[in-house]
């Protein structure tokens, strides 16, 4: 790429950044991308039945979320490897069956509670004209309150999530207030609730809720780091507020707090949907990723792992996921292929991943921690993404692209490209998540 091609993005609104984009870099997606991430999101909305019900708590739960053909998540960001220029021109020729089945390999996992949306709207606005996410976002956000007659508003559901919300996503300090106007114009939402102002409302309006509540229920950072730190939840720890709530929800993502942490219950940031749709591996013991013989092998008089044929190693259905997302399932019992390993519930960016090989023993003792700490984990190859030199500095790339599903069919919305320097500290740890060091580019249809 072109010296100076960067730009540092001016007038964003938040306490982030700076942010840099590349103003000239715009990748188009071919149709049968978008229609096969289309795809994917109806199987991921499938995948939600299951996990719905082991939440659910009173009859009303999602019931603004839940159509005859089941539970809608109206809206994903899709995680997943950087689509080289290769792929995508052969993607354009391909059936649509081919390029799902290449796609589900190269996802990372997917998020029904978006975030960031005056960033999304407008890293790629050149000022004369709406972004292909602004319009995409603001029509599905119409349709919905056409389709129930309400208003939509954002929750945050404890005081640390509202007061990081003000501060990210509308550039507000502490103390500083928000109007509707306000709210409206940064996000396409109609009206902004901590739980203090919720309480307030519901309190005028004798406990009855006006609006579709898009839920922010994602722990506080510092729960994130340390899982045993506690958390107060004003709204949630009361079971009518907590009712009502769900009631009105149009995301998935409402936990009983006194619910322990890693209960099956738990939907909160859940990745329970990857098994069922082939693209991780879930676990509970460290042993489930063995075969039978192995296990023994290991527990008698500690026996070295490489004792021990490497084909042999894996539990057969471990062995089979591998198999079906590319990957020799010898490489990775002989720790040739390195693995990533998630928590399942209640994380989001990095927070609790293991990268490591199944032959390293500070790997295998790291898992055996966690999963104590933070309930089952899953477990996906952990892939190299491609490359590309911007500034005569190489950066890796991932695709995060987003879908909405307002009416009928899915809608590809856009996305970005994320651009992150291999040599900075964020590169060197596998972590392509937004930072100093990011650099975004535009994702179309």
């Amino acid at each position: 790429m072109k010296e100076s091609s960067v730009l540092k993005k001016e007038g964003i609104h938040s306490s982030l950044g700076p942010f840099y984009v590349l103003p000239d870099y715009k990748i188009r997606y071919p149709e049968s991308v978008a229609r096969a991430l289309g795809e994917l999101f109806l199987e991921y909305n499938r995948a939600f039945l299951h996990l719905i019900e082991a939440n659910r708590e009173w009859r009303t739960d999602y019931q603004r979320a839940m159509q005859s053909k089941g539970p809608v998540n109206f809206a994903v960001q899709i995680d997943m490897m950087g689509l080289s220029d290769e792929f995508l021109q052969a993607a354009a020729k391909m059936r649509e069956e081919e390029v799902r089945e290449v796609l589900r390999r190269k996802i990372f996992e997917i998020e029904n509670s978006i975030a960031m949306y005056q960033l999304l709207e407008n890293l790629f606005s050149d000022g004369s004209g709406d972004s292909v996410f602004k319009i995409g976002w603001r029509k599905a956000l119409g349709e919905l309150r056409k389709t129930h007659n309400m208003p939509i508003a954002l929750l945050a559901v404890t005081q640390q999530k509202y007061e990081a919300m003000m501060a990210s996503e509308f550039g507000k300090s502490t103390g500083d207030q928000i109007t509707d106007a306000e709210v409206e114009q940064l996000s396409g939402f109609d009206r902004l609730f901590g739980p203090e102002e919720f309480c307030e409302y519901l309190a005028k309006n004798k406990g009855e809720c006006g609006y579709l509540l898009f839920v922010r229920s994602s722990d506080p950072v510092c729960k994130l780091k340390k899982p045993e730190t506690l958390v107060e939840h004003p709204l949630l720890d009361d079971s009518e507020l907590r009712r009502i709530i769900k009631a009105n929800s149009l995301t998935f993502n409402i936990d009983n707090p006194s619910w322990p942490y890693g209960d099956y219950r738990r939907i909160n940031d859940t990745k329970g949907y990857m098994s069922p749709m082939g693209i991780a591996f879930q676990l509970a013991d460290e042993r489930d990723l063995y075969s039978r013989a192995f296990a023994e092998h290991l527990l008698k008089n500690g026996n070295p792992f490489s004792d021990f044929p490497v084909g042999s190693r894996l539990a057969p259905e471990f062995a089979k996921y591998f198999e079906s997302s590319g990957v020799r399932s010898e490489d990775a019992a002989s720790g040739l292929q390195a693995l990533r390993f998630k928590p399942m519930k209640n994380s989001y960016g990095c927070y609790g991943h293991i990268i490591g090989k199944l032959t390293d023993r500070r790997t295998r003792q790291e898992l055996r921690q966690n999963l104590r700490a933070r309930g089952q984990y899953v477990i996906q190859p952990e892939l190299l993404p491609p490359t590309v030199i911007i500034d005569g500095r190489d950066h890796a790339y991932i695709d995060r692209n987003f879908l909405t599903l307002a009416g009928e069919t899915p809608q590809f919305i856009g996305g970005f490209r994320s651009f992150m320097p291999v040599d900075s500290s964020e590169g060197k740890n596998g972590r392509n998540h937004g930072s100093k060091y990011t650099i975004w580019g535009e994702i179309g249809p």
